[in-house]
């Protein structure tokens, strides 16, 4: 179960990465489509909270072999907060670009 958690820990940063590419280069061309690169920042947004709650769900199995670790563990500390809303941005990101053009 580790090793899948670290092959899909692997893919998603490794898909941020190809996706900030695709952004990168769009943005170069005179002619790109918005609503494209929006929902493209917002599934980079996705990856990399899903990298980091891949991390921290491990660390925190590792932590829970210890009676007192255990508690603290259970508690997210700031950089998973902070990656959980930009997770929530970046659904709102791809929302907004899938409506935006239907109205």
């Amino acid at each position: 179960m580790q090793i899948l958690a670290l092959v899909l820990r692997v893919c998603c940063f490794a898909f941020a990465f190809f996706l900030l590419y695709q952004v990168i280069t769009a943005l170069q061309q005179p002619n790109y489509v918005l609503m494209d690169i929006v929902a493209d920042v917002g599934t980079i947004l996705i990856c990399i909270d899903l990298g980091f709650f891949l991390n921290y769900n491990k660390l925190k199995t590792i932590a829970n072999s210890n009676a007192a670790e255990a508690k603290a563990a259970l508690e997210p500390n700031k950089l998973e907060k902070m990656t959980r809303k930009l997770g929530h941005l970046g659904i709102m990101l791809i929302i907004c670009s899938w409506i935006v053009p239907l109205i």
